[in-house]
């Protein structure tokens, strides 16, 4: 039997397109698309329920500025830094959409002919380069900021991001060829001798702008299911008081470091590298993630704060529960 190919409109895929532009696009009610068609109002919602399932239908929640406005002035006040609330969406995968799109919009603002971007990794810096498909095209380099592991699949790597970036920018990429998290401090020295990763790192710390994703020290953690750290690694961490990382660089929530043992076998960019860009955009979709983003915004390492609206309100109660 010949299979469909992967874009052929099928009956139960024109089914849905029809039943979905019937309720979000014509207005019609459940009942109504029910009578119209000749099936069930459970079925209906159902097939609805699929239409968003599998991508026919994609829902945004567009935040009203008085919204996002006063969280945005009272976490800039706050914490010192510019903040970017984004809309809160009905699922995960949307709203990290949502957040690299606000992401992505603040980095067009900010990168001027010429300009270097550098990146990190992980799925929250991965959507950034992917909502940045569409920006202006304009001549740039676009530099790995950390290695990567073999065992990142979906382009989460800060290579596959920064060429992603470097495509949809029109600019140039240069990678880092490395682990992200080596066995120890002279194995790491190791790679930083290397002329290629030494040089390429170095010109990632000379960069006009740094995205990051901000990392959580829980045991599920990324790092953790990549093997870039072991469980036993982030049990001793959160005994330290680590709360989250940027770029390996893990932090309390206070915002001081924590843990320079792993800190020294980072095949990337330092703390006082970060310090040095001038501006850094911190990216961070999930609400989950507010004792790390805490951690973060305290560490005077990011001038730029992209998360969303619940995320905001969990900064908030986070930092009220952790005062200093």
């Amino acid at each position: 039997m010949t299979e469909s190919p992967p874009d052929a409109l099928t009956p139960s895929v024109e089914l849905l397109t029809r039943v979905a532009s019937l309720y979000h696009l014509e207005g019609m009610t459940q009942e109504e698309i029910a009578a119209k068609l000749g099936l069930s109002r459970p079925k209906v919602g159902r097939l609805l329920k699929q239409a968003r399932d599998i991508g026919i239908v994609e829902i945004t929640v567009h935040v009203h500025p008085s919204l996002a406005m006063p969280l945005e002035s009272e976490l800039s006040a706050r914490f010192g830094l510019r903040v970017i609330v984004a809309g809160d969406q009905p699922d995960e995968t949307a709203q990290r959409a949502q957040v690299g799109k606000a992401a992505a919009t603040a980095l067009d603002r900010l990168l001027i002919d010429g300009a270097t971007v550098t990146v990190g990794m992980g799925r929250n810096v991965k959507a950034v380069s992917e909502q940045a498909a569409g920006l202006r095209q304009r001549p740039c380099t676009v530099i790995s900021g950390i290695g990567g592991s073999a065992q990142v699949g979906d382009g989460l790597n800060s290579n596959d991001i920064a060429t992603r970036l470097a495509d949809a920018l029109g600019g140039r990429f240069e990678g880092v060829y490395a682990p992200a998290y080596v066995e120890s401090t002279q194995l790491r020295d190791t790679f930083l001798g290397h002329a290629d990763i030494g040089r390429t790192l170095s010109r990632a710390s000379h960069a006009d702008i740094a995205v990051v994703g901000i990392g959580d020290a829980v045991p599920d953690s990324l790092v953790v299911r990549l093997g870039c750290i072991s469980a036993e690694e982030m049990a001793r961490l959160r005994e330290d008081g680590a709360v989250g990382d940027i770029l390996g660089h893990f932090v309390n929530a206070e915002g001081a470091p924590i843990a320079e043992w792993i800190e020294q076998r980072v095949v990337g960019l330092t703390r006082d590298d970060l310090r040095k860009i001038p501006q850094v955009i911190a990216v961070a979709s999930e609400a989950t993630k507010a004792p790390a983003i805490l951690g973060a915004v305290r560490s005077g390492l990011i001038g730029t704060l992209v998360i969303s609206v619940t995320t905001a309100r969990g900064l908030l109660a986070a930092a009220q529960a952790h005062t200093p």
